[in-house]
């Protein structure tokens, strides 16, 4: 019989209910004692291990994988504000599953669950004790390394996102103090940006359009093209016509003007309709 020990009741009660949820009830029979399981095998040709392997890989990655993570981001990284915490962790987990691309995890493809079975498969489960906190401690170092890395890049998207959001309230602010240099404008957005008003009148005529004090304030975010133009005019109204809602630009731009910016398909775009009987 393989006996597993376990820290806490919790860790007990959530191994077994992974356990009775896998109905392997013609394989194995379970015991159960105070912090521990015993596994019995109904048969001699059954293998216990064939068995609990892929319960233990699932039991470290859905019980245990987040109190890891969590140590990691406020015992090394010390952030203690559990929203933080949380915010850190859900970004972690968004990058385990591949919906944040460009991340700089310098990790191959190989899966964080393969560490687990690979250190288990050393590991003879068909009978003796196994110590849960042992295995974790001794054993999953490489996994550790794997998790260790999704943190730290959470971690940066996460202080990214701050500073973003801090731009973001920066530029709001300006544009809510400021007299509008036009009241309303239109933006374009096909294969790139066109702030309409601006589109044929010369260089150096737009650059009266473009208050260059606030750009220099903020050098790594605006876009001398759109952005600066737009954020200086500080615009009542903006029609923004686009083939795609959700490019990062668009929303910026209804992240900063909010209620102002009305988004039309692109092909409802008609710059004789739009813009020139407005401006006659």
């Amino acid at each position: 019989m393989l006996e597993i020990t376990f820290e806490d009741d919790y860790d007990t009660a959530a191994f077994l209910h992974l356990l009775r949820n896998a109905d392997l009830n013609r394989h194995i029979k379970i015991h159960e004692t105070a912090g521990k399981i015993g596994i019995e095998k109904t048969h001699s040709s059954v293998s216990i291990q064939t068995y609990i392997l892929p319960i233990l890989t699932r039991f470290f990655t859905e019980c245990k994988e987040d109190e890891y993570m969590l140590s990691v981001i406020e015992g090394d990284y010390y952030f203690l504000d559990r929203d933080e915490q949380q915010q850190i962790l859900q970004l972690a987990h968004s990058i385990m599953e591949g919906e944040l691309e460009g991340l700089p995890l310098n990790q191959d493809d190989t899966p964080r669950e393969y560490y687990i079975m690979q250190e288990l498969k050393t590991i003879c489960l068909e009978e003796n004790a196994f110590s849960i906190r042992s295995f974790m401690t001794f054993r999953l170092g490489k996994y550790y390394e794997r998790l260790r890395g999704y943190v730290e890049a959470a971690i940066d998207e996460y202080k990214m996102e701050q500073e973003y959001q801090t731009f973001i309230q920066s530029l709001r602010d300006y544009v809510m103090s400021k007299e509008p240099m036009l009241d309303h404008v239109h933006i374009v957005h096909d294969d790139y940006f066109v702030l309409w008003e601006l589109k044929y009148i010369s260089e150096r005529e737009q650059k009266k359009y473009i208050d260059r004090r606030f750009v220099r304030e903020h050098p790594m975010y605006i876009d001398s093209r759109l952005l600066a133009p737009l954020v200086s005019i500080a615009p009542r109204k903006i029609d923004l016509y686009t083939g795609n809602r959700e490019h990062a630009m668009v929303q910026t731009i209804q992240n900063i003007f909010q209620e102002r910016v009305r988004i039309f398909s692109l092909d409802s775009f008609h710059p004789q309709e739009n813009i020139l009987e407005e401006h006659s």
